[in-house]
Parts: C-alpha cells; sequence; structure tokens
C-alpha cells in the first residue's frame, strides 16, 4: 500500500503540472492572437489624443487619466501620432510611433493644412484594468485616451482662411496686407479663433521664451547643406505655435526638423484680448 500510494501521488502531481503549463500556453496564444489583431488594427494609421501632450513618454493609467506631469499643447502640434509598433504586455498596451503636425499648404481650393509625419518619436504606455480576452476590451480603455473621431474632418475644418495668400511671396502679402488693413483677420482657427497678422500697436509680435535648435540630419550633415529655413508661425492665445508653414525652404529633411523644432517653442502672447496672432519667424 505504501508503494501505490507514492505512484499515486506521483501520477497525479504530474497531471497537475502539465495541466497548468496547457493553461499557460493557452493564455499566451490568446494574448498573441489579441496582439496580432491590435496591431493589424492600429499600426501605420494615424490616431488623435483626446488631450494632445507635449512629453516624448506619456503613461495613462485605465481610466485614461495621464500619471505623472505633462504639459497640454495644441492638437495640431502634439495630439496626433502615426502608429509605428504595437506590444501587448501585462496588464498594459506599449504603443511607440512618430509625431503628427499640421502645416499649410497650397491646395486646389486655397491655403489649407496637411498632417506631416516627423520623426520626432512618441511612446505610450496605456495601463489595463485586467487581463483583457478580446480586442472589444482593449478599445473600451483604449477610447479613454484616443479620440474616435475622423481625423481628416477635423484637419479639414482646423484652418479655414478668409483672405488669399497662396501667391509666390506670402510674407510679402501679409506686410502689405497689414499695412493696408492691420485688422484684418486673415483666417479662423478651429472653434472660431480669429487669426491677425502682427503689426505693432495692433497685435504686437510675442516674445520667445524658449527655443530648441533643430537638428541636423546625417544626409543633410553629409552634404554640408547650410542656411536658413523661414517659417510662418500661427501663435495662439496660450503662446503656443499652433499652425506652420515653411515660406522658404533648404532641405526636405532640415525643413521638417525645423518644423519640429517649432513646435516645440514657447511664447509670451502679447496681444489684445485673446486674439491669436500670426508672424513670420
Amino acid at each position: 500500500m505504501r508503494t501505490l500510494t507514492v505512484r499515486t501521488k506521483c501520477l497525479l502531481s504530474g497531471f497537475l503540472c502539465c495541466l497548468a503549463i496547457s493553461c499557460t500556453d493557452a493564455r499566451a496564444d490568446a494574448r498573441k492572437n489579441l496582439e496580432d489583431n491590435l496591431r493589424r488594427i492600429y499600426e501605420h494609421k494615424f490616431l488623435s489624443l483626446k488631450t494632445p501632450y507635449a512629453a516624448d513618454k506619456l503613461q495613462f493609467d485605465s481610466q485614461g487619466k495621464v500619471v505623472g506631469a505633462a504639459v497640454a499643447r495644441p492638437w495640431s502640434t502634439c495630439g496626433m501620432l502615426q502608429v509605428e509598433k504595437l506590444a501587448l504586455a501585462q496588464g498594459r498596451v506599449e504603443i511607440s510611433g512618430a509625431r503628427v503636425i499640421l502645416a499649410l499648404r497650397s491646395t486646389q481650393t486655397g491655403l489649407g493644412v496637411i498632417p506631416l509625419v516627423t520623426d520626432r518619436g512618441i511612446r505610450i504606455r496605456i495601463d489595463l484594468p485586467a487581463s483583457p480576452s478580446d480586442t472589444l476590451q482593449v478599445n473600451q480603455t483604449r477610447s479613454r485616451v484616443f479620440d474616435g473621431i475622423n481625423l481628416l474632418q477635423r484637419v479639414a475644418a482646423y484652418w479655414k482662411p478668409k483672405v488669399d495668400l497662396t501667391g509666390t511671396d506670402p510674407v510679402g502679402q501679409m506686410k502689405i496686407l497689414s499695412d493696408r488693413a492691420p485688422n484684418t483677420i486673415v483666417a479662423e482657427l478651429e472653434g472660431g479663433r480669429p487669426v491677425y497678422l502682427v503689426n505693432p500697436g495692433v497685435v504686437d509680435p510675442p516674445k520667445v521664451t524658449y527655443q530648441p535648435d533643430p537638428e541636423y540630419t546625417e544626409s543633410a550633415r553629409h552634404k554640408r547643406v547650410e542656411g536658413t529655413t523661414i517659417i510662418l508661425v500661427v501663435v495662439n492665445e496660450k503662446g503656443f505655435p499652433e499652425i506652420l508653414e515653411i515660406t522658404k525652404g533648404l532641405d526636405a529633411g532640415l525643413d521638417l526638423r525645423a518644423l519640429a523644432a517649432v513646435c516645440w517653442l514657447d511664447l509670451q502672447a502679447r496681444n489684445k484680448e485673446w486674439r491669436t496672432c500670426s508672424s513670420a519667424d
């Protein structure tokens, strides 16, 4: 009886061990399938943060609240990203991508904004309330961090021009316009916010309080490219750059780096009331 008892315990122990391994493998397979499905849905797509933040690393809890200190900035410069990689880890979703900004471009219907993918990276971690079992559960948590809006519609409506500045020299056009009609509203931003031209005494230029330098690209360094990129900047009432336009380019890669650097400018708006002003820097 003693020998039989020992053998029974060994067999039972072996059965339980195999069962545990099978359950672990099943959970791993389910998580892998869920991760693959999420990747198919989100990788290489644009996402829009409900609250745009400037940090390159962001963490959100399961209720969609940002963890730690983060500075909110305009949606047009800090609210969008293109997903490059998505990973489903234990209790969280990790997203790596590139920042997307809005820039002015001449279109068939006039001066409009288009999204530009920069090479400035962003990493986002979203904590999950429990081990998710399907895509719906992950999407419910994701929806607390990201908007479900139609991005193309929001982009198209973000800038509404009031005057035609689609010529070959928009800066010169603005100088003429500011002399002849200094109180002219040249455009409206999202929310019906008017954009005025900088004109001392009417709309004063904002004062720069923080100005990061753009970084050279390897290609430009190899080609020894030097020069100046001139950018038209729409500064909002809080002193943040909101819309950008290259009025004099230098090199495609360097121009994009210059746009990305200007996005992080901090300025002290000195305009009347809460007017948004546009200045060429």
